[in-house]
């Protein structure tokens, strides 16, 4: 393989790697507590923005910036929160969407802040080390393959503590049966807040992690497109399920760009594997696997 196919090739894993971590903090809200929001890319925009602006005008470093990204994020999701879970079902997605909107016209307009469409430019490259200690720069193709995938792991992990033991059992009881979940001592607006907020927190670090390896940040990467890309890949590959996700990620990042798809084919692929997912298998490939497997 020519060096510059090797680059490509690491190229798509890097993206599919923080796809399906960004993939994996959606889920937490729309498949573990049931509510369908299409807030996503405003608390990744706001991750992202809170990164590039702290590390191009304040100087800060990559750690700092990228705690700083988590926070806010977090914050923004927690306090846009309080009024959306007002809202009930299609309401509430509605509402989501129209958050998204409003954060996506603010990036786009307020240019004192974040330069507009002029983008936010000449992000350095992530520096991981220890205050006073040793350091290294993430400045290679490989050295940032190798933190995405860490990135990655650690969000596997969270999405794997959040989702098992008592939590994960409140979780998918307020899924199932609000009525019941809250008869049962579980209040579920303090689960949909929580599984909302750390979703919105993860989504931030992604957003951060996102455009240092980009160098360059712009409004058109938090328009409601991303959402639309991260219900294909959830749902997809499996809502609710980690493997499933993983699944939905690979395909919906790593083999358009194998198969060198242009972008109208894609869609159209995207399209017809939805139909086809939705008709067969509504619970995403996931479900067909594991009725296979059973059938056997």
């Amino acid at each position: 393989m020519a060096p510059g196919q090797q680059r490509y090739v690491v190229h798509v894993l890097i993206f599919t790697a923080l796809f399906a971590a960004l993939a994996l903090s959606y889920d937490l809200v729309v498949g573990h507590v049931g509510s369908l929001s299409l807030a996503h890319p405003a608390f990744f925009g706001v991750g992202a923005y809170t990164a590039a602006i702290l590390s191009t005008r304040a100087a800060w470093p990559f750690a700092a910036d990228l705690a700083a990204a988590v926070v806010a994020a977090g914050l923004v999701a927690a306090l846009a929160g309080v009024p959306l879970f007002r809202l009930v079902e299609h309401a509430f997605a509605v509402g989501t969407l129209g958050f998204a909107l409003v954060a996506w016209i603010v990036a786009t307009n307020w240019v004192e802040v974040t330069r507009g469409p002029l983008c936010i430019t000449g992000i350095p490259k992530p520096v991981v080390g220890v205050p006073g200690g040793p350091a290294l720069a993430i400045a290679t193709l490989p050295a940032y393959y190798w933190l995405a995938l860490a990135a990655l792991g650690v969000v596997l992990v969270l999405y794997r503590l959040l989702t098992t033991f008592r939590l994960g059992r409140a979780f998918h009881a307020v899924r199932d049966n609000e009525v019941l979940a809250a008869s049962a001592g579980i209040d579920p607006l303090r689960y949909r807040m929580l599984a909302f907020t750390i979703g919105g927190a993860l989504a931030g670090g992604i957003g951060a992690l996102y455009v240092h390896y980009l160098s360059v940040m712009c409004p058109e990467e938090m328009t409601v497109a991303l959402t639309v890309n991260l219900l294909v890949i959830v749902f997809l590959g499996g809502v609710g399920t980690m493997r499933g996700v993983l699944v939905g990620a690979v395909l919906f990042t790593a083999l358009p760009e194998v198969l060198r798809l242009a972008p109208t084919w894609r869609l159209v692929i995207y399209g017809a594997l939805l139909l086809v997912i939705v008709v067969r298998s509504p619970e995403g490939l996931e479900g067909l696997v594991r009725r296979r497997a059973s059938a056997r």
